[in-house]
């Protein structure tokens, strides 16, 4: 850019942006198409293996202002705001930041005493996306 005129340089900025939101897209399809084979993944493998459903009932995973959905926010909130400030670009800042949340409930399902009520709970995952989208949201207006 800058060896041609203003409206030149303009238009070359444009489909270079263009690129980039292309190659965002098809990296954030990819992880979503991963994200959801590996869910079905972990369904079929664990629910061939007990009888216990997968996922809490509506009523066992608590309100959704509980203190768990307000942690569930902040941690992955921090994980992908710290992220995008260290330079990481937002497909990897939100795959972090979900990623952790899928490997709690996966936690949750597998591994957490029975006790205390085996399962995961979709208003987890929902927290966990909003406290991502969130961070990469305040950390791009902050970048303007």
């Amino acid at each position: 850019m800058g060896s041609g005129t203003k409206e030149e340089d303009s238009r070359v900025a444009v489909m270079e942006g263009d690129g980039i939101i292309r190659r965002m897209r098809s990296e954030t399809l990819r992880a979503a198409v991963l994200a959801l084979a590996l869910s079905a993944a972990l369904g079929i493998a664990l629910g061939s293996a007990s009888a216990e459903p997968l996922f809490l009932s509506s009523a066992e995973q608590g309100s959704w202002l509980a203190a768990d959905k307000e942690l569930h926010f902040a941690g992955s909130l921090a994980i992908a705001a710290s992220l995008r400030i260290e330079g990481r670009d937002t497909t990897t800042a939100l795959a972090a930041a979900f990623g952790a949340g899928i490997a709690k409930e996966i936690y949750d399902v597998t591994l957490k005493p029975r006790r205390l009520k085996r399962g995961a709970s979709w208003k987890d995952l929902a927290a966990d996306l909003a406290g991502a989208l969130a961070a990469v949201a305040i950390v791009s207006a902050l970048d303007r």
